[in-house]
């Protein structure tokens, strides 16, 4: 059993109005990239305007940005967690994803909860691997 510390490399949030957040947004440990729960804020931390379809593809925008702070992609995403309040919205979701990801698609739960920032319809967190593709293996 090694007695190696592991370093856990936090960089600047790379979302100017998170600066001051309690917590880090993403973080890297080893080959493996892990990002907080991500919604559909703009630049300025507003949540974009247009209802769910628009909140959904800002926070995998997000999530990308975030990931590409530790040099990794969408791509490499190999788990991925959505929540929606709304049920119903996971049906739109599921038509935004391919916008953003393709098949073989990462490993997935989605969760019906509330979610703490008023009229947010969405958060996602996502753990990705550096240098790393999905692909079908038989």
């Amino acid at each position: 059993m090694s007695n190696e510390t592991k370093v856990i490399e936090v960089r600047e949030a790379p979302f100017t109005w998170a600066k001051t957040a309690e917590y880090s947004q993403v973080v890297k440990v080893g080959d493996f990239v892990y990002t907080a729960g991500i919604g559909g804020f703009d630049d300025d931390g507003n949540l974009v305007e247009g209802g769910f379809v628009e909140q959904a593809r800002q926070t995998f925008r997000n999530i990308e940005l975030a990931l590409r702070s530790h040099g990794v992609g969408l791509e490499s995403i190999v788990k991925m967690s959505v929540h929606v309040p709304n049920i119903e919205h996971y049906e739109l979701f599921k038509q935004v994803r391919p916008e953003f990801l393709r098949s073989p698609w990462p490993a997935s739960i989605a969760i019906s909860s509330g979610l703490l920032v008023e009229g947010m319809l969405i958060e996602m967190d996502a753990i990705a691997v550096v240098d790393g593709k999905r692909v079908v293996v038989d």
